[in-house]
């Protein structure tokens, strides 16, 4: 079995992404990208893997003044 590195699939998708960019112009890719990522968020929200608890806590503490 071949493993991809992280660079290879860097690489796809920027490749996808100009290709898209050529067909559709940068706003529909713009657009899709976006949707992708929400996408991506919400699933990893409902498989469990997301917490936003600790997103929420993180942010706080960065606001606080030291």
């Amino acid at each position: 079995m071949i493993h991809w590195t992280n660079k290879q699939w860097g690489a796809l998708i920027g490749a996808l992404a100009m290709f898209s960019i050529v067909l559709v112009g940068f706003g529909g890719t713009a657009l899709v990208v976006l949707f992708g990522v929400l996408g991506y968020l919400v699933g990893k929200f409902l498989d469990g893997e997301l917490d936003l608890e600790d997103i929420r806590e993180r942010s706080q503490r960065r606001r606080q003044p030291r």
